[in-house]
């Protein structure tokens, strides 16, 4: 298992390089912070301005990258044991673990402050956010808690008041990991089940916010471990290759990949 987490990690890395040298520039399809990179919702790291923020199993490192040849490590905070994912939105950055999904505030790039914590069934636990709504899958696989319990569902979360995360709702899936958000669609890598793709309508009713899902598609020949998604141009990684595709329209495209 180590060294297939080694090259997904890796493929990740690459993901991101990829997206970026495809004309990416924001970290989030809906953030509305300055970044000059976006990563995958596996990712340990997360770029916000003149800041790269990384996590190990107990830091989060804050670099400054202004001068993009010359980083510079400018501080570090403790973050909980079990912390797998980060990914930056406005801001603040939302940091997902086996137990939980934490919420930090980042007014101060280089002093993020935790802000709230939103507790979950002991789980592999990416995220992303978008449109003050935070998506977070759920996966008892076996490098999770070592496979002890654990549930296979997509949480949704409304984070319109960061310090005060609310759950709209959960939805049983197969095996998620990786996820995206671009507009109004949601892609979701369902294990066996390939790549899932959902409409998203969301409605707020007098301050009560109610997500629907969609299906639009459903590949389920796509071997999925991690998606970016912006501007309609879609990168699919797992531990073999990476792959792209354009939702301009639906069924989507393939553009090409890369082994």
């Amino acid at each position: 298992m180590k060294n297939i987490m080694n090259t997904k990690m890796l493929l990740t890395l690459s993901l991101a390089s990829l997206f970026v040298a495809c004309g990416g520039s924001s970290n989030s399809s809906s953030s509305s912070s300055s970044s000059s990179g976006q990563g995958g919702s596996m990712a340990r790291f997360a770029i916000s301005g003149d800041y790269l923020y990384t996590i190990n199993e107990r830091e989060m490192n804050i670099l400054e990258i202004k001068d993009a040849s010359k980083p510079k490590k400018v501080s570090k905070i403790h973050v909980p044991f079990d912390v797998e994912t980060l990914f930056s939105y406005n801001n603040t950055l939302y940091v997902g673990s086996n137990s939980g999904m934490y919420i930090y505030d980042k007014s101060t790039p280089t002093q993020p402050t935790r802000i709230a914590e939103f507790s979950h069934a002991q789980s592999c636990d990416p995220v992303v956010v978008a449109d003050d709504v935070a998506y977070v899958t759920l996966n008892q696989g076996s490098e999770c808690w070592m496979g002890r319990g654990g549930v296979n569902r997509l949480e949704i979360v409304d984070v319109k008041t960061p310090s005060n995360p609310k759950l709209i709702k959960a939805i049983d899936m197969f095996e998620p990991s990786g996820l995206g958000v671009d507009g109004n669609n949601l892609f979701i890598c369902d294990g066996s089940n390939g790549l899932r793709v959902y409409g998203i309508s969301k409605k707020d009713n007098n301050g009560t916010v109610d997500v629907s899902l969609t299906p639009k598609e459903s590949l389920t020949n796509i071997d999925c471990y991690d998606v970016i998604a912006q501007k309609k141009h879609l990168v699919i990684s797992n531990d073999k290759n990476i792959r792209q595709f354009s939702y301009e329209t639906f069924p989507m495209e393939e553009l090409g990949q890369i082994k």
